[in-house]
């Protein structure tokens, strides 16, 4: 079945996780994601990266899955006029480098834009590509400390506290897919292309939603709450038999049915509880308690098996095996096993955008170090002797260098 980017050629230079999400995102549509790798490092830094095993990198086998590997030294006069040779045939180029690096080595977006116009140039880094930072290393955690994500995370009487999951990395892996996305579009209209600058600590940012609005309009420095809101209640997670259990009953009408189902309609009668707003003003001092008590006594399956067919917000805390086993993310094509060319078989998550008519499986393994490079060499011209040469010098890793 044909992918929305079929046709579509993407060098990528990104390294580790920043980046890496997004350009997986676009391999899994069908882009072409030819990935250059420095064979002075081994690769990607995921390479080696944990969870891990004797054969090789699960983190790697999931992040860069359906790219290729071509490994020619960035830093070598020859390596550079090779990699700007596969960017005159690219439609995009991929980075993740601080400000200037890209530069340094003569293939930042000036000189792109010089061999191939209509060239677009995405770069993915901690702080972007302008201001004091920009030529500052950063990564996942230091944009949820800069962006004060990590102050409003965690329980008020802990220290601020980092997301469980790379999640700026991540985020800013998916504003960039769709930057890139809208720049193919645009291009398609203006011919023309263009440089985009994506920084995981302005996707942060822009992620603290009302929080950020709020604290602008009364001047009053939120405070962590856990896993409760300041705007609903119940809207938290409770300790049940076998876990945990989560649930937000944010209207009215969803607090009858809730107090109905868990056998607690003496609530209803309650003035302090009868709305959402006198619910949140008594919540810590007696509500929480109340129905922490009656949770407490049930598992999380009774409890989801109760309140979801009354269509209440309500989910067991799944452990992550768990998860992989959830019969909602089978159905949805989340749960899904990739034959990685290193390491075997393994589950990974799936393709998180549905689409009618789109195939939504990944697009296959990720590549052997230096897999694709001879292939790529001998299509820009050279002869079998002259990569033979280049792989000598170390400025070329050819046909898997990473095979175990």
């Amino acid at each position: 079945m044909a992918r929305i980017l079929d046709g579509i050629r993407i060098v990528d230079f990104t390294q580790g996780h920043m980046g890496s999400y997004g350009t997986m995102l676009l391999a899994d549509f069908g882009a072409e994601v030819i990935k250059i790798e420095d064979p002075r490092t081994g690769g990607d830094v995921l390479r080696n990266s944990f969870p891990k095993n004797k054969k090789g990198s699960a983190y790697h086998a999931y992040m860069n899955r359906g790219k290729k590997s071509v490994c020619i030294d960035r830093t070598s006069e020859a390596g550079q006029q090779l990699i700007m040779e596969l960017i005159k045939t690219a439609d995009v180029v991929c980075e993740s480098f601080v400000a200037g690096e890209m530069e340094e080595w003569g293939l930042g977006y000036e000189k792109a834009k010089a061999v191939n116009h209509g060239i677009i140039y995405a770069s993915h880094t901690g702080f972007g590509k302008t201001g004091p930072f920009s030529n500052t290393a950063g990564n996942d955690i230091t944009a949820e400390a800069l962006c004060g994500l990590m102050q409003i995370t965690g329980f008020p009487e802990q220290v601020p506290t980092a997301h469980g999951s790379r999640m700026a990395d991540q985020f800013g892996g998916v504003f960039l897919a769709f930057a890139i996305v809208a720049a193919l579009m645009e291009r398609d209209i203006s011919g023309e292309g263009q440089q985009i600058d994506i920084a995981s600590t302005d996707c942060m940012f822009s992620a603290l939603e009302d929080i950020l609005i709020a604290e602008m309009m009364t001047g009053k420095r939120f405070k962590r709450e856990g896993n409760q809101s300041r705007a609903i209640a119940p809207y938290d997670t409770f300790e049940v038999k076998d876990g945990i259990v989560s649930t937000a009953v944010s209207t009215n009408a969803q607090w009858e049915k809730f107090c109905k189902a868990m056998g607690m309609e003496e609530l209803l009668e309650d003035p302090r509880y009868a709305t959402n707003e006198s619910r949140g003003e008594n919540y810590l001092t007696s509500l929480r308690e109340i129905i922490a008590g009656k949770l407490g006594k049930m598992t999380k399956w009774e409890i989801e098996e109760t309140l979801r067919p009354l269509n209440i917000p309500s989910g067991p805390g799944y452990t992550v095996p768990e998860a992989f086993d959830n019969e909602q993310l089978k159905v949805r094509n989340m749960v899904v096993e990739v034959d990685d060319k290193q390491i075997g078989r393994i589950k990974m998550p799936g393709v998180p955008i549905k689409m009618s008519g789109i195939d939504d499986t990944p697009a296959g393994s990720a590549p052997l170090l230096g897999e694709d490079t001879e292939d790529f060499l001998t299509a820009l011209g050279l002869d079998e002797k002259k990569i033979g040469e280049m792989a000598a010098k170390g400025i070329v890793i050819c046909g898997g260098g990473d095979r175990k």
